[in-house]
């Protein structure tokens, strides 16, 4: 199989799991209204409303009016669909714009940080330029969430300025990973405001996890000690690629020798992450979630963590289902647990409102793209990137 079969293959495998994943996302979802005529029975679509009641469908495929008089404690009740849910975000348009207004955040602030730890590697851009290539980093993983992702991108601009490829790409590798342990950071802070809540178990153990995870990596990374036992630079000559590799660890080592500026970095994170936390914390609530700031905070790390290292475009699929699976109907009713479908529906509505925001946020990054526009396609960039061509 040759390397062009092989990434064909790779890419038909990885839609392959996203549309899975949708599949089980949309499985339980209400695409409209239902009515549950009493406790107990099957919920039904509505098909119309008229003075008297709603109308819905019966199981012989009649239409049954269900009277407004039936709703209500003990009664009939109406479950929203996904369209209903969404509506509210329109009618709330307020908390809709608060989200924007903290995803916007997110750029300057991830722009700031990248350029420190470019810095750390003798690779000097203006803040400018690094705002420029943030932005089109942005918009390539929210628009084009396919083979070429933003930081292919990014890392071209930077290997081409500077002719040292593998320096970009560690930094930009870098830079994603730092922003997880930030937002994990932040999910830890929170397990203290919801330590006895068993409804967010599940996510506090992933926190804790990854964070745990997060430190013996880079304790055993950058102790001189541990990396003499193990013999890393032995391990790293029999491996594939080996002098890209340990060119790459050569830069990774360097930020031992600037602890402020990683500090520094480290900060900027906290503050891009949290923004992202209360984007969706505010469409959320927008949307009807009833649930506690807490759990925003503890659950939206392990949605990252899924989406930025479950290889599929755009984290299609594991998002929704990880936020299916942690936005509980107990979580989401705050006092007053919703239904299991309501529930599903709501926490899919929230990912594509979240999804949407992004969207309008990262526009900037089309312009600016478009503007210095080359002649290099964006695969054939990611292709530069991933080449073992050596650099400059």
């Amino acid at each position: 199989m040759t390397d062009g079969q092989k990434r064909i293959l790779g890419h038909v495998l990885r839609f392959l799991v996203a549309a899975g994943l949708v599949a089980y996302v949309v499985r339980g979802v209400a695409l409209r209204d239902t009515v549950r005529a009493a406790p107990g029975e099957e919920a039904r679509p509505v098909l119309g409303e008229t003075p008297e009641g709603v109308v819905v469908g019966a199981p012989d495929g009649s239409e049954v009016v269900v009277p407004h008089a039936a709703f209500g404690p003990g009664g009939a009740v109406r479950l929203s669909g996904i369209g209903t849910i969404l509506r509210r975000l329109g009618e709330r348009w307020g908390w809709a714009l608060a989200a924007l207004g903290a995803m916007m955040l997110q750029t300057p602030l991830g722009a700031v940080r990248w350029q420190l730890l470019l810095a750390v590697q003798d690779i000097r851009i203006t803040l400018l330029e690094s705002l420029r290539l943030t932005y089109i980093g942005w918009f390539f993983n929210n628009w084009m969430p396919g083979a070429t992702g933003g930081d292919f991108v990014k890392a071209y601009y930077i290997a081409r300025q500077t002719h040292r490829k593998t320096e970009a790409v560690t930094v930009v590798v870098l830079d994603r990973v730092i922003g997880l342990v930030a937002m994990c950071m932040l999910g830890a802070a929170a397990i203290g405001a919801s330590l006895g809540d068993s409804r967010v178990r599940v996510a506090q153990a992933a926190v804790g996890v990854f964070l745990g995870g997060a430190a013996v990596g880079g304790v055993v990374f950058y102790s001189r000690r541990l990396r003499q036992w193990v013999r890393a630079g032995r391990v790293l000559s029999r491996l594939p690629l080996w002098p890209i590799l340990a060119r790459a660890d050569r830069a990774l080592l360097l930020y031992r020798h600037h602890k402020a500026k990683v500090a520094a970095a480290l900060v900027y994170s906290w503050a891009a992450q949290a923004a992202s936390v209360l984007v969706m914390w505010f469409v959320a609530t927008g949307l009807g979630s009833r649930a506690a700031w807490s759990h925003y905070f503890l659950t939206m790390p392990v949605i990252w963590i899924g989406w930025s290292l479950v290889p599929v475009p755009g984290g299609v699929g594991v998002a929704e289902t990880l936020a299916q699976g942690l936005f509980t109907p107990a979580v989401l009713g705050g006092e007053a647990p919703l239904a299991a479908s309501e529930a599903a529906t709501l926490a899919l509505a929230m990912m594509l409102a979240y999804r949407l925001v992004q969207m309008a946020a990262g526009l900037p990054g089309a312009v600016l793209y478009l503007a210095r526009r080359t002649d290099v396609s964006p695969m054939h960039m990611r292709d530069e990137v991933e080449s073992e061509a050596p650099d400059a």
